[in-house]
């Protein structure tokens, strides 16, 4: 008899924290989800931020970032679309479409420095082919008109002595 009632007190122990267990779990693995999510958010966040100054800096420097305003539209309107996702309650949702806003913003610091450094290059090889050569080439003008001056001037002085 009492056996039973020991193994009635253990089935209602087990029924009583399986149910816990069973409401209890899933707000467990719900905020592991939201956070996760939020930090995903955040990364991507910041991402989005040092490549566009990226993008920016490239742009100051002269260079063509068209491509790279493309990757960053799609990047943002994934990250967009991920803030949507994580208002709305769907927190795995928003941890995907976030690690596809950092997907596709891959290598794009390299290539917005790339774009810089070529465009930096460029602005130099432009200062010498519009400024420096036009200077040399009018001193060079100059310096061969004096030299004939000087030249034709002996000899008219010559040929007058004659």
């Amino acid at each position: 008899m009492q056996f039973r009632v020991v193994c009635k007190s253990v089935v209602l122990f087990l029924a009583l924290f399986l149910l816990v267990a069973a409401v209890c779990l899933p707000s467990f693995v719900h905020a592991d989800t939201q956070s996760s999510a939020n930090t995903e958010l955040a990364s991507a966040r910041n991402e989005l931020v040092e490549c566009y100054n990226a993008a920016r800096a490239a742009e100051a420097a002269g260079a063509n970032i068209t491509a790279l305003t493309i990757k960053l539209n799609v990047a943002g309107s994934l990250f967009s679309q991920a803030q949507l996702a994580y208002s709305s309650g769907n927190f795995s949702g928003a941890y995907a479409l976030a690690l596809q806003s950092q997907n596709e913003l891959s290598n794009f610091v390299s290539a917005a420095s790339s774009l810089q450094s070529s465009a930096s290059q460029k602005q130099s090889t432009d200062f010498l082919l519009n400024f420096l050569l036009p200077i040399i080439g009018a001193f060079a003008v100059i310096d061969v008109s004096v030299i004939l001056w000087v030249l034709l001037k002996r000899r008219y002085e010559r040929v007058g002595k004659k």
